[in-house]
């Protein structure tokens, strides 16, 4: 009897350890760029991205109603994907409401190197703190 528990606890222990490779986690990373804040958020299993989004979001409190009804009718899509370049963005939405306009997008990784989406979310977190974002790894 100690010889099966033993058994089905050290198999359990092994499981457990190999499950934890690829383990779903979630980087949401943040950045004020001039007077917009970017997100952006990877999520994991394991080592590998499955879905990349980005988010700007833009006061405009201080601007007349007018101005924002003028911003309102540019197409901020295409700015944020000149600014993002080297990323095809997908499913992009931009919205004002109460003086705040969100552009919100997924991020194409099947144009994306496969080595690209892979590495470790800690290290992913680091390299983007060491450019400047906030990031919080869940």
């Amino acid at each position: 009897m100690k010889k099966i528990l033993s058994l089905v606890l050290v198999l359990g222990a092994v499981l457990c350890l190999a499950g934890c490779g690829n383990k779903p986690s979630t980087l949401t990373c943040t950045q004020k760029v001039s007077t917009v804040d970017v997100e952006l958020t990877a999520n994991f299993i394991g080592k590998k991205v499955t879905a990349m989004d980005m988010k700007y979001t833009m006061d405009l409190s201080k601007y007349s109603d007018t101005v924002v009804a003028a911003i309102g009718k540019q197409d901020y899509c295409s700015t944020v994907a000149s600014a993002m370049s080297q990323f095809t963005l997908v499913g992009c939405k931009q919205t004002i409401e109460n003086k705040v306009m969100v552009v919100t997008s997924g991020i194409d990784l099947t144009n994306m190197k496969s080595s690209d989406l892979t590495g470790s979310p800690a290290a992913t977190k680091s390299a983007l703190e060491a450019q400047g974002y906030t990031c919080t790894l869940k």
